[in-house]
């Protein structure tokens, strides 16, 4: 058991300087927190009021079904907000594919779409399903992009976070 918390503690280490992976790993951050943003139409989002109103008949139809319990849980979720550090430091990151890969829209996708794949638990064959191509070329884009980019922050002296 200490040994899995101490690997963990290794992932979660914030490097000295800025490098590829620890740029991608940012940028994953940035759109899982830009996805819990409660955006109406956007990342599920939705009023608080609920979809229907039930009447008391549709309540013991559902009991006897089962669904009641199922309904009433879907009634009762909570969306958790991202906190402020989160948001700090998604509004950091998620300009950079922007900012430093602007001479190449190719690259820029590609660490836009993996970065987003990351965030939903996904890995470049899913963006290759989506978008066409294959997931090595989406992964080799993403990794030498966010290199790029961590070239540049070193360069420009950003602190790393």
């Amino acid at each position: 058991m200490c040994e899995a918390i101490d690997i963990l503690e290794l992932i979660d280490e914030t490097p000295p300087r800025w490098d590829g992976p620890h740029v991608g790993r940012r940028l994953m951050e940035a759109m899982r927190t830009l996805r819990m943003l409660p955006i109406p139409g956007l990342t599920g989002y939705r009023p608080a009021w609920p979809a229907y109103a039930y009447e008391f008949e549709d309540l013991l139809a559902q009991h006897e079904q089962g669904e009641l319990e199922r309904t009433q849980q879907q009634q009762n979720r909570t969306r958790l907000l991202p906190s402020l550090r989160d948001m700090t430091a998604m509004e950091r990151a998620i300009g950079w594919p922007l900012v430093y890969l602007a001479r190449s829209q190719i690259i820029a996708q590609a660490v836009n779409c993996v970065a987003l794949a990351h965030a939903l638990d996904r890995d470049a064959g899913w963006v290759a399903a989506k978008r066409g191509g294959y997931a090595d070329t989406w992964r080799q884009r993403h990794d030498t992009g966010c290199d790029i980019i961590a070239t540049r922050l070193r360069v420009e002296l950003v602190p790393v976070f």
